[in-house]
Formats: C-alpha cells, sequence, structure tokens
C-alpha cells in the first residue's frame, strides 16, 4: 500500500484546522496540525512532510514570515498559503505569499477537495 502524502497544516483557528484535517485525512492525507508558527517550525525540523499548508493571518508569526522561515530550512518543501483576505498589507495574496517562497495561495472559503487536488498536484511535482 502506498504511503500517504503527510501534511503540515498551520492554523490559529481550532474549527479551521479540524475541518481541513478532517477533509484532508479523508481525501488521502496524513495530516499533522499546528495552532502556530512555533509549533510549525518545530514540528517540521524534526519530521517529514510532503507539503505544508499555512494559514496567512496569525498572531505572534504570521504566515508570511512562517513561509519564508519554512522555505529558508526546506527549499524543496511545497507550501501553500491560505487566508480570508484577498489582500494582506494592501498587497496581493498571491503576490504576498509566492514572494516568500509559498507555490500556490487559496483565498477562504474553498472547498477542501479543491485545496486536496493542488496538494496532489504539488507534492506529485516536488523533486
Amino acid at each position: 500500500m502506498p504511503q500517504r502524502p503527510r501534511i503540515c497544516l498551520i492554523d490559529d483557528d481550532a474549527m479551521v484546522r479540524d475541518a481541513l484535517s478532517l477533509g484532508l485525512s479523508d481525501s488521502g492525507f496524513d495530516v499533522v496540525a499546528a495552532g502556530d508558527a512555533a509549533s510549525a517550525l518545530a514540528l517540521i525540523g524534526d519530521e517529514h512532510f510532503d507539503a505544508a499548508v499555512t494559514d496567512m493571518t496569525m498572531p505572534a508569526a504570521s504566515g508570511a514570515d512562517l513561509i519564508a522561515a519554512l522555505h529558508a530550512a526546506k527549499p524543496a518543501l511545497p507550501i501553500v498559503a491560505i487566508s480570508g483576505a484577498q489582500q494582506i498589507g494592501g498587497r496581493d495574496l498571491a503576490d504576498v505569499a509566492r514572494g516568500v517562497g509559498a507555490a500556490a495561495c487559496l483565498v477562504k472559503p474553498f472547498r477542501t477537495r479543491e485545496l486536496a487536488a493542488l496538494l496532489t498536484r504539488l507534492v506529485q511535482n516536488s523533486p
């Protein structure tokens, strides 16, 4: 049986985190969730992940800061930025996210199957 792709999901909203974790698990992913940037950095530093999904707006460290740190530590790790806002600090979400190393971004609300399809493509195309 092939191994399920392992995803690190970072979102400070427990309801969003739980819903996405369940949906991605049902879509064939092994999901490890973190509620903040510090927890995510520790997880990704200690364990193997095939991709990461992070909210862009979180207390303490922004998603942009987290993406930059993840990208610096694991340049080949595909990262998907998610946000309820089209713009971050007056700039387009996609520009901000890609500028710090994200491979893709989605604006909430989105369907979990849309995120699952995106992650599948990113993991398959990852070196």
